[in-house]
């Protein structure tokens, strides 16, 4: 069966002096037209056109069966109100991005997409949108035809991939078994993840293992260390710059963290050292999925998930303005909490693990800890957690010490201090955010628990030392 194409001129497609318009070639009754008919509405179920301005000038009748109408109640309309907001083709005809196998429902009908623009003497005139899939079964059942072997096609590495898994986060015991439940959890939705911890603890291994969990796994895992960049760059660094936004600026421009991140995750570490202007660009990034580069005019559409973490007890530079809570409220989704070595019942069995992966991985033997050594591991109050642990066992290796005592006479068996013990628990779990959790589950421990990475038992028992309720 053969569906008319009906098209409507805008601006934007003016052609030149001797050329053709669109209405007059579709409408044309050469053999070249009927052809072109033909093919349009058999290469895809869908298919729509829009000018520069968003604005429909072409659809055929597939799509308009799925819309419900007839082609003269959508030319001439915006393509938002015809579709919906969750479209990009507007902003592909503006010269913003190409979409292929871009997820689209459109009344109830799932649909895989290619919107890609249309240029003309080197211009962008518009953009069109066709459906490859008409719905996920077809998309489904099309892959199920290949063999695993034509689906390894050769790709040029992404520079930016996580590097770790969650078989690299070593720990045995409740708290470590909820500590990866927390995890895994959190890897399963995309959603903003805070990974609260103390230095050395671990967090960026966390970040590392929900990316590779992830759906988003064969996406890039771009980081960024906040506290690392000059305040006055850091924003060319997440959101990229135009050519000559400002002195030294590359004359084509460059893309920021932001855009390398499409598809996959952006690691915000040590995000407690934003500058407060900065926030608020992150803030509107967050809830319109969109950024504008340094210098530049055109909104950029994003498809990632942002994954942050921080040293500092966020709550209290909240409390003294040096942290947006709007901000905080919004990447405090799934917060997760990496507990530090000197909470954890496995530092032993920690140890021995670092060992043998330190001696193999320098070629030394594997030394043995003595009575002596494990007394002072289980004493000392490790305020560098486990990347001080593993930089005082590789010392002991490379320099052929038997006992960790010679290799780091610092390494004492005294006492934790109780305050700086007590103000490290209270940024680990503190009261406010059990009781955001608890409100936000109607008072449901078990949910609450679950909100915030842990286990019940352990929930419970912190509930009962702050005497929450």
């Amino acid at each position: 069966m053969i569906y008319t194409i009906l098209v409507h001129s805008p601006s934007g497609f003016q052609p030149s002096q001797g050329e053709m318009t669109l209405p007059e070639w579709f409408a044309g009754s050469s053999e070249e037209a009927e052809f072109l008919r033909l093919v349009l509405d058999h290469v895809s179920d869908c298919l729509v056109a829009v000018d520069t301005a968003g604005t429909i000038v072409l659809i055929n009748e597939p799509y308009c069966r799925l819309l419900g109408g007839e082609a003269d109640d959508f030319l001439g309309r915006h393509i938002t109100d015809v579709v919906g907001p969750q479209t990009k083709l507007h902003f592909v005809a503006r010269g913003i991005g190409t979409h292929v196998g871009y997820p689209l429902e459109v009344r109830g009908h799932k649909l895989v997409t290619k919107q890609v623009p249309v240029h003309r003497d080197g211009q962008i005139i518009g953009a069109v949108g066709l459906a490859l899939f008409s719905d996920y079964d077809a998309l489904k059942k099309t892959y199920s035809r290949i063999s695993k072997a034509e689906l390894a096609i050769p790709r040029r590495p992404s520079p930016w991939q996580s590097k770790f898994s969650l078989d690299d986060i070593v720990g045995t015991g409740e708290l470590m078994a909820s500590y990866r439940n927390a995890i895994q959890v959190a890897a399963a939705y995309e959603l903003p993840v805070m990974i609260c911890g103390e230095t050395g603890a671990g967090k960026e291994l966390a970040a590392h293992a929900i990316h590779s969990l992830s759906d988003k796994h064969a996406g890039p895992f771009v980081w960024v260390n906040c506290a690392s960049i000059p305040g006055e760059l850091i924003e060319a660094e997440l959101f990229g710059y135009e050519g000559g936004a400002f002195t030294g600026a590359r004359s084509h421009g460059k893309p920021g963290k932001f855009e390398l991140a499409a598809g996959g995750v952006l690691f915000l570490d040590e995000i407690g050292d934003m500058a407060l202007a900065l926030q608020g660009s992150l803030l509107r990034v967050l809830q319109v999925n969109e950024i504008v580069r340094v210098g530049g005019t055109n909104p950029v559409s994003i498809d990632l998930r942002i994954v942050c973490a921080t040293n500092k007890p966020l709550l209290d530079l909240v409390r003294t303005g040096r942290f947006r809570e709007d901000l905080y409220h919004r990447l405090n989704v799934l917060p997760i909490n990496v507990p530090p070595l000197r909470a954890r019942d496995d530092l032993l069995y920690l140890a021995e693990r670092l060992l043998a992966h330190i001696a193999e991985r320098l070629g030394k033997p594997m030394p043995k800890l003595t009575a002596q050594d494990r007394k002072l591991l289980l004493g000392h109050t490790w305020p560098g957690n486990v990347r001080e642990l593993e930089n005082v066992l590789t010392r002991m290796i490379i320099t052929d010490t038997l006992s960790i005592s010679a290799v780091t006479p610092s390494l004492s068996s005294a006492p934790p201090d109780t305050t700086t013990s007590l103000k490290r628990t209270i940024q680990y779990q503190t009261n406010a955010e059990i009781q955001a959790a608890l409100k936000q589950t109607q008072g449901n421990k078990s949910r609450a628990a679950e909100l915030l990475g842990i286990s019940r038992a352990h929930f419970y028992r912190l509930l009962k030392e702050q005497n929450a309720k």
